[in-house]
């Protein structure tokens, strides 16, 4: 197998316009790859994880809403976007290692946290181990601790059983590319316009390219299963239940990975939780409710501190 973290990492570029004049963007080196990373303005940070399969992309119209708060920072997961792909298996604990080195790289401190989807993951498994480094944290749509299959669909159950397979998986995601053609439109209540599928998809052609895409429904708790993933997502849980940094978890509907019992979960474990609604939505809700959840986190922002610039 090739080793696709040997191939140069590329040169400095603006970013997509939708991040808003004045963005940059560059890579960040971490182990033996480099992070992309997307960045504007001066001040405490405020940083932006994606989950699978998605990027720094998937930000973009809130990151531009944000501008003016802080120094934001949009990162794409090793793996994914225009970051470097190493050649690793892509468990959570390897994913995090790149998350601690670009974190480390940059010296971040008083850190804002805006998480989705494995994003969360990450992000608090982070959070609960440099606590003097974070300030707040912001999440939605996240993988939070394992899900119940009753709460979620029996075609989901099916599919996700159907990729955990050997052979079967690299067969749906990997030989056909399935899971960006077929799965990944199915979670929007609007169809996706034609150039963001794209932008999505870019990153992913050809099949070596795409496992770290597997990798995503393979990690997924369900039922207690992966008990690698169970063990990695409950290190985050004394911080969350002990630690006083303000947390803001936001609700959709019908919603996706926040079933009722998770949310039940949250408000009675997770310490100076506030809970706020933000509109219709199923997963990837950065692209369906950009305006209510730049608003939902500049409302939050705003009577906490009045560090930034």
């Amino acid at each position: 197998m090739t080793n696709i973290s040997d191939t140069p990492a590329p040169a400095a570029h603006q970013p997509h316009p939708a991040f808003g004049e004045g963005a940059r963007a560059y890579d960040v080196p971490a182990l033996d790859t480099h992070i992309h990373t997307i960045e504007h303005g001066t001040g405490d940070p405020i940083v932006f994880i994606h989950g699978n399969p998605t990027s720094s992309y998937l930000w973009r119209h809130i990151f531009h809403r944000l501008r003016g708060r802080g120094r934001l920072l949009a990162l794409d997961l090793a793996g994914f976007g225009q970051s470097g792909k190493p050649d690793i298996a892509y468990t959570l604990e390897n994913q995090q290692r790149y998350v601690d080195a670009w974190f480390d790289a940059l010296d971040l401190k008083n850190v804002t946290l805006v998480l989705q989807d494995y994003g969360a993951a990450f992000g608090l498994n982070w959070a609960s181990r440099h606590p003097d480094r974070v300030q707040g944290v912001a999440f939605f749509e996240s993988v939070l601790r394992a899900i119940d299959s009753a709460a979620v669909s029996p075609e989901f159950v099916a599919t996700r059983a159907r990729l955990r397979q050997a052979g079967e998986g690299e067969r749906f995601v990997l030989e056909e590319n399935r899971f960006l053609t077929e799965l990944f439109p199915w979670f929007f209540l609007t169809p996706l316009a034609e150039d963001d599928l794209r932008q999505y998809q870019a990153p992913f052609p050809t099949p070596d390219s795409r496992r770290p895409v597997l990798a995503g429904p393979r990690n997924l708790p369900l039922d207690g299963e992966p008990v690698e993933s169970v063990a990695f997502l409950a290190q985050a849980e004394p911080w969350l239940a002990g630690s006083e940094t303000p947390k803001l978890l936001l609700t959709f509907e019908p919603g996706f990975l926040l079933t009722p019992a998770i949310l039940e979960w949250s408000r009675k474990t997770i310490r100076n939780l506030e809970v706020q609604a933000a509109g219709a939505g199923i997963h990837y809700v950065q692209e369906e409710q950009p305006e209510a959840i730049a608003r939902l986190l500049g409302e939050w922002l705003d009577p906490r501190s009045t560090h930034h610039v």
